[in-house]
């Protein structure tokens, strides 16, 4: 069965409020995990998929080699541009690309990585045959999935939020990024896309953020929800903002708050 996703749009102030705020909360402490990963299997050649602002980008170089060929791409015009200006070095080379559909020759990279973008794949399976026939023999494909909302305790404090204020046409952004865990599905979506030696590690991190109001801002501002909700109505978002940043106070405290997150991190093998 083909899985199916409606494209989200990441545009406007989006791309700014998301690496801001959401960088340090919810993508640092996964980049960097990844980053080692990949450090460790000393690729010449990395095609990043979904590669948002450049979070796990901007590492690539040092973990990868500066005679390493760094590809960053994503669908979201607005991210690439901003990946872009985030991370300036001379060995990424960046492109706007659908993973479904990848305008690149078989066989020739040794590592595809995508941090927490298969969720939003218009066609999983056949984005994961994609990256299967980009990789050469013995490549390695890695990526991270969020774990279920309820092991993310922030995400599901913005989620009921949004209950709270939409009890009817909730926005839904929130299930599009935490509705990949099983674990299970993941792995028969890999076989069938020819992929061996599959691997999958829960992930218990820790983000951070310097205030409530900053972790409402990334939470809704800093992604598609913001539009949602002006769609809506717009004359309830500082209301809503203010409602999410008590909440968060209330879970979390008022400064240097940490955050608990979990996630999947996947390894498979190109026979």
């Amino acid at each position: 069965m083909t899985t199916q996703t409606t494209p989200i749009a990441f545009s406007g102030q989006i791309p700014g409020n998301y690496d801001r705020y959401l960088g340090p909360m919810f993508f640092e402490p996964f980049a960097l995990a990844i980053a080692d990963r990949i450090g460790s299997l000393a690729p010449k050649s990395v095609l990043e998929l979904a590669a948002g602002t450049g979070r796990l980008t901007r590492l690539l170089p040092a973990v990868a080699g500066k005679q390493a060929r760094i590809l960053a791409s994503d669908l979201n015009p607005a991210m690439v541009d901003f990946g872009r200006e985030r991370v300036q070095d001379a060995t990424v080379d960046w492109h706007v690309i659908d993973a479904v559909n990848l305008p690149l020759d078989d066989a020739s990279f040794d590592c595809v990585a995508a941090q927490f973008g298969v969720m939003f794949y218009s066609d999983r399976p056949q984005a994961f045959r994609e990256a299967h026939r980009v990789l050469r023999k013995d490549g390695t494909f890695l990526f991270s999935a969020w774990d279920a909302i309820e092991y993310n305790p922030m995400a599901e404090l913005a989620n009921q939020t949004l209950r709270h204020f939409f009890p009817i046409d909730t926005p839904a952004f929130y299930s599009v990024p935490f509705s990949y865990f099983d674990q299970s599905v993941i792995r028969r979506d890999l076989e069938q896309a020819g992929f061996t030696d599959i691997r999958i590690e829960t992930l218990r991190l820790t983000g951070t953020s310097a205030s409530p109001k900053h972790a409402a801002q990334g939470l809704i501002e800093g992604t598609p929800t913001v539009t949602a909700i002006q769609d809506r109505d717009a004359a309830v978002l500082p209301e809503l903002l203010s409602h999410l940043e008590a909440k968060i106070s209330e879970r979390f405290g008022d400064k240097y708050l940490q955050v608990p997150l979990q996630a999947l991190l996947v390894t498979a093998r190109k026979g």
